[in-house]
């Protein structure tokens, strides 16, 4: 793992804990004790930050960006999901026998707290309200994945297209014009399809006034025409 910029933890990256799910309304104290020798790391596009296997010496918190957790096996890579902030990677191992079960790298950029286990977990055994928590953090990510899964067996390909198009704008309705996160090959293994079919998803939303620019750029002309086909019922 390589890191272009390595910033102590100060008063910003507390600030911006505090927001994210596991560290919601933690006292700073304790934070500071959870988070004994951790940095904050900016890191560029395709850094590994684990590797499936490895011990499991720290964890990762997503503070900015995109990464990538992937598993690789016989030569074939499955894309378990793409992370963005406030994701936690990594914890999983903490607890299980301390090597990562998946692998994570950087897609574009990414600013990732980085948290070195010991001291994390010797904080955990003096504070069972805190290990609760992480409990619980675990717990609602797990039910995202289980969730993400149900969407790839239930909807269409053009359907999780639509929702995953929805997700990159805070609008509600109108129009909107979103650009996708990083490249369209990522984004096609992130929703359990390939290339050549998210392309066809594309041309099959061309009928509700989806339309495919430049750039990954793409323009939706009703956000609640968009929602509606979402959540309809039926396969392709």
């Amino acid at each position: 793992m390589t890191a272009s910029r390595v910033t102590p933890l100060g008063r910003d990256a507390l600030i911006e804990l505090s927001l994210t799910p596991l560290f919601t309304g933690m006292a700073e104290a304790d934070l500071l004790s959870l988070l004994a020798g951790a940095q904050s790391e900016a890191h560029p596009d395709g850094d590994l930050l684990f590797a499936k296997g490895q011990p499991a010496s720290h964890f990762f918190v997503v503070l900015d960006g995109h990464v990538e957790v992937f598993v690789e096996e016989g030569g074939r890579r499955s894309v378990v999901e793409v992370a963005k902030r406030p994701a936690v990677l990594g914890e999983a191992a903490l607890f299980m026998d301390r090597r990562y079960g998946t692998s994570a790298r950087v897609v574009g950029y990414a600013k990732v707290l980085v948290v070195p286990a010991e001291p994390f977990l010797q904080a955990l055994d003096a504070r069972f309200d805190l290990a609760i928590r992480m409990l619980g953090s675990m717990s609602i990510r797990l039910r995202g994945l289980i969730g993400q899964i149900g969407q790839l067996k239930m909807k269409s390909t053009a359907q999780r297209l639509a929702g995953f198009l929805l997700g990159l704008t805070k609008k509600t309705e109108g129009p909107a014009v979103v650009r996708f996160p990083y490249d369209k090959r990522l984004a096609a293994e992130t929703l359990g399809m390939t290339a050549e079919s998210l392309s066809r998803a594309l041309a099959r939303l061309a009928l509700l006034g989806i339309e495919s620019r430049p750039d990954n750029v793409v323009a939706i002309a009703d956000l609640v025409a968009l929602r509606d086909f979402c959540v309809e019922e039926g396969a392709e």
